[in-house]
């Protein structure tokens, strides 16, 4: 198995028993494992696939980066297009950095880097009394792009990116642009997490239910 997966032959195998994603996590732990790679085993509900049980609680839980396939193969398609969910965190800069990395391996052909915004976040920058950085459309001529700032600041690249503001009723739009891009992976930044079970900030909570394509959740 190791040879055909090109790993080499000294590599450790690790065998658990008992609950799936229970034993995964002690061993991610036990191990202090960095990243995760593992089949998303989702299905299909009404035109949105779901994230299996034991992968759903590898996203909320598992305290390294994670990368789930929805099709593994021995010969896997090229990444050819990339989504980016921002947050504008200086974790999220790191991230962005490693993902134009991995675009430029796979000779991306574009990274869209997307900026969500939920009815949640417009009524609450309202009562707040400043909509001035809820922007649901390309800024106009001579208006600063918050997105475009973050890009600028993760440094050059070759990787041709395009940044987009995506608004809904809830984040789930962000599923359905991804669909609409055919994208092959959407990268999620999110910090790690002292809790057993992290809390998902709102407008990305669907990524631990939902699954447009790949996925990579980098903490």
């Amino acid at each position: 198995m190791l040879a055909e997966l090109g790993l080499p032959a000294d590599s450790a195998i690790h065998y658990e028993e008992g609950d799936p994603a229970q034993a995964i996590l002690a061993a991610l732990t036990r191990e202090k494992i960095d990243m995760l790679i593992a089949g998303a085993l989702e299905k299909e509900i009404v035109l949105h696939p779901f994230l299996g049980n034991v992968a759903r609680r590898l996203v909320r839980e598992a305290n390294c980066s994670v990368m789930l396939f929805t099709h593994p193969e021995k010969k896997p398609k090229p990444l050819r297009r990339i989504v980016f969910i921002a947050d504008h965190s200086q974790q999220g800069l790191v991230a962005l950095k490693t993902t134009l990395m991995l675009a430029e391996a796979e000779s991306c052909e574009r990274l869209y880097v997307i900026g969500i915004i939920t009815a949640f976040d417009e009524a609450r920058a309202s009562i707040a009394g400043d909509t001035t950085g809820i922007t649901t459309h390309k800024p106009n001529h001579g208006e600063e792009d918050p997105l475009e700032e973050f890009v600028l600041s993760a440094g050059a690249t070759e990787v041709p990116i395009e940044t987009r503001f995506i608004r809904g009723a809830t984040g789930l739009a962000a599923s359905d642009f991804v669909r609409s891009v055919e994208g092959d992976l959407l990268v999620v930044p999110l910090p790690k997490s002292r809790e057993t079970v992290q809390q998902l900030p709102s407008n990305i909570a669907w990524v631990s239910d939902v699954i447009p394509c790949n996925l990579w959740v980098v903490r």
